[in-house]
């Protein structure tokens, strides 16, 4: 067996000694690549990370940007306060959208008041009782959290007086904000 190993060796020698010199040029850049350039590489990560980083807290923490974006924002949330004259369009838009969601209005009081911290600024507590399907009464309060303007659910309760007729009739009380005609 050796000898037969022997024979091919010295029939195929220049293919051998080429072989063996790929492998042993094999094997010094693997030794460069993990020894030297593994860290250079490494490093170059997290020098490259960091950079990337900066760039993205620098835009996001820049007092003038941060300004322009609060500042952009507030005017979408006056935009979106209608004005006290707007008052009896946006009671008649609650009633519209009782009135597609196929429930009844019982009953409506609303009585104004002034912000403190803002002399522009009116709230209105509206309390109303609408009584309906459950599913009708349900698809209103979802109508109602959707409203364009300035309309927060403060609380609301529901009751249903016959356990053998589905008819609920839900207490809703609701605060508007309107702001004052400069």
């Amino acid at each position: 067996m050796n000898q037969m190993i022997l024979e091919i060796a010295s029939q195929r020698r220049r293919v051998l000694v080429a072989v063996l010199v790929l492998l042993l040029l094999n094997i010094a850049v693997l030794v460069v690549l993990k020894g030297y350039l593994a860290s250079a590489i490494s490093d170059a990560q997290t020098k490259w990370g960091d950079l990337r980083r900066r760039v993205a807290v620098a835009g996001q923490n820049d007092a003038a940007t941060i300004y322009r974006r609060g500042k952009a924002e507030l005017e979408q949330v006056r935009g979106r306060i209608p004005h006290k004259s707007q008052f009896p369009r946006l009671l008649g838009g609650i009633f519209d959208t009782a009135s597609s969601d196929s429930v009844r209005v019982v009953t409506v009081t609303y009585k104004p008041t002034q912000v403190k911290e803002n002399s522009a600024l009116l709230s209105y507590g509206i309390s109303l009782s609408v009584s309906g399907r459950y599913a009708a009464v349900k698809n209103f309060l979802a109508d109602m959290q959707k409203h364009g303007e300035m309309i927060v659910i403060d609380g609301m309760t529901m009751a249903n007086s016959d356990p053998y007729e589905e008819n609920v009739v839900m207490d809703l009380h609701l605060t508007v904000y309107l702001r004052e005609v400069p």
